[in-house]
């Protein structure tokens, strides 16, 4: 009983962050196939974590896809992100894909390696909080802390149902970082 009620509540997480990734989806604007990446990766992990934890009720397995998915998640959606924060410099851009990319092929080939995935994502946040920094972009700022807690805290847990929800609050701010940006308030004037 307890393994199903888990399958269920992470099932609904999983849900939950379809729901918050569709989000994200619906408000693209531009014609950039990086910025997309983000927001489809967080919705196909969603789609299949509700099919592959309750692979029981549908007599099927999706625990292959589920699996590659997985990874994708987790080496290639700030990859997506962060080129897609500096396409205007495209050899910036092509380096955080191609970060992404190696250990992402690495864990399809069966190779994962915990350390360099670990490296790039580390990297990855770190380039995000200089954009954020560099940019005034304060949902920047949360993203990157979305991440950590994504992908260094929820994992050390063990509890299936947080990844899925951590994902989601990721996504959350991530959307924001295009669309909402603070401005420091203009300098006091004077009296004349």
């Amino acid at each position: 009983m307890g393994s199903d009620e888990n399958s269920v509540h992470t099932s609904i997480a999983h849900i939950v962050l379809c729901c918050v990734a569709g989000r994200g989806i619906s408000n693209l604007q531009g014609k950039s196939f990086t910025h997309p990446g983000m927001h489809a990766n967080f919705f196909i992990h969603g789609i299949l974590g509700i099919f592959h934890f309750q692979s029981n009720l549908l007599d099927n397995d999706f625990k292959a896809a589920y699996l590659i998915s997985l990874s994708a998640t987790r080496y290639l959606a700030l990859p997506c992100l962060n080129a897609d924060l500096r396409r205007s410099d495209q050899a910036i851009a092509s380096l955080h894909l191609l970060s992404g990319v190696i250990p992402f092929a690495l864990a399809l080939a069966g190779q994962d390696n915990v350390v360099l995935g670990n490296l790039v994502i580390a990297g990855n946040i770190i380039s995000l909080c200089h954009y954020s920094m560099q940019n005034n972009r304060e949902w920047g700022w949360y993203t990157a802390a979305a991440s950590v807690v994504a992908y260094f805290l929820s994992p050390a847990t063990k509890q299936k149902v947080l990844y899925p929800l951590t994902l989601g609050l990721m996504e959350y701010c991530a959307y924001r970082v295009f669309c909402i940006h603070f401005q420091p308030p203009p300098p006091p004037q004077g009296r004349r």
